[in-house]
């Protein structure tokens, strides 16, 4: 079994001293599990390509896991329960109470990242959940929340005010959509009618082709004013919008690992009017298609190339 090192406040001195739990450098690289100091809202974290049994020790800090899967699965281990973790999961953990962590790992491996928050921003977060176990959520295809966790990890090794500007947004992001993701599920678990969860499934598996309000009108004779209230009512918000942020997000997905020229990526999740699509994309982003493209650093590109599905040094 190996052994996480233990979590601690930030020491002044160098980050070596955190290595002297047993066996931790035979499988995590330095790099990629740095101190945080420089980041505020975090103690330390990073990503990690597991392939055994794992214990995550916290002598009752007060701090929060934040955990999100790539790939592969495992089974965290806590105070008799256990929670499956698969591929696209993403886990928010109270570390205050938790003695002793225990990861096991379905082979060959799990690649994950893994951050462990300060207690002064997450608790305010995950105080929102009232949550009686501990909240883990399988990410829809239109979340950003995936997405925020790269751009997070690309930032850990920089030590510059930006960066830790930069940091914070990325975890705020997280923590909100976390939120609000677990929330609305929580109203979901509600009976949802058939109409609905069929235009749901139709966003998320059709977002290729333009689809309208007006079709759906028509197929299930019922007014769209309706559609939108009840749509709103179990998810969260209006149809029209889960379905453009399922698009920005495969729109994000094209630019980083195709060559695709920005009215190709357009037409490609259902958006045909080039114009109205770079200013969806530019009200989802902030940027121009372009200017994400160009602005993304190559490793993140090569997180999202199928020809390269990890770009991080080994």
């Amino acid at each position: 079994m190996d052994t996480v090192n233990q979590i601690m406040p930030p020491p002044e001195e160098a980050p070596e001293r955190l290595f002297h739990y047993e066996s931790v450098l035979s499988f995590f690289e330095k790099e990629h599990w740095l101190l945080n100091d420089h980041m505020p809202g975090m103690y330390y974290g990073g990503r990690f390509r597991l392939s055994s049994t794992t214990q995550l020790r916290s002598d009752s800090l007060p701090c929060f896991l934040l955990l999100c899967v790539f790939s592969g699965s495992g089974t965290l281990l806590r105070q008799g329960s256990s929670l499956f973790l698969s591929e696209r999961s993403v886990l928010f953990l109270n570390c205050e109470s938790e003695e002793s962590l225990q990861l096991r790992i379905a082979p060959p491996e799990m690649d994950c990242a893994m951050f462990f928050l300060r207690s002064d921003e997450a608790a305010a977060y995950y105080d929102l959940l009232n949550a009686q176990t501990p909240p883990l959520l399988s990410l829809p295809l239109s979340s950003d929340i995936e997405y925020a966790f790269r751009q997070l990890l690309q930032l850990v090794p920089i030590r510059s005010v930006l960066a830790s500007v930069s940091a914070s947004k990325w975890i705020i992001s997280i923590l909100s959509e976390f939120c609000s993701l677990i929330l609305t599920d929580n109203r979901a678990a509600e009976f949802v009618p058939d109409y609905i969860r069929e235009m749901k499934e139709t966003f998320d598996q059709s977002y290729q082709v333009p689809l309208h309000l007006e079709e759906f009108e028509i197929r299930f004779s019922i007014r769209k004013e309706r559609l939108c209230r009840e749509f709103s009512h179990y998810y969260g918000m209006p149809p029209l919008r889960y379905l453009n942020a399922r698009r920005m997000k495969a729109a994000k997905d094209l630019l980083l690992s195709t060559n695709m020229r920005v009215y190709e990526v357009g037409n490609a999740v259902g958006i045909e009017n080039t114009n109205h699509f770079i200013n969806l994309f530019k009200k989802s982003t902030g940027v121009t298609p372009m200017l994400f493209k160009k602005n993304a650093p190559a490793t993140v590109c090569g997180l999202h190339s199928p020809h390269k599905p990890d770009a991080r040094p080994q």
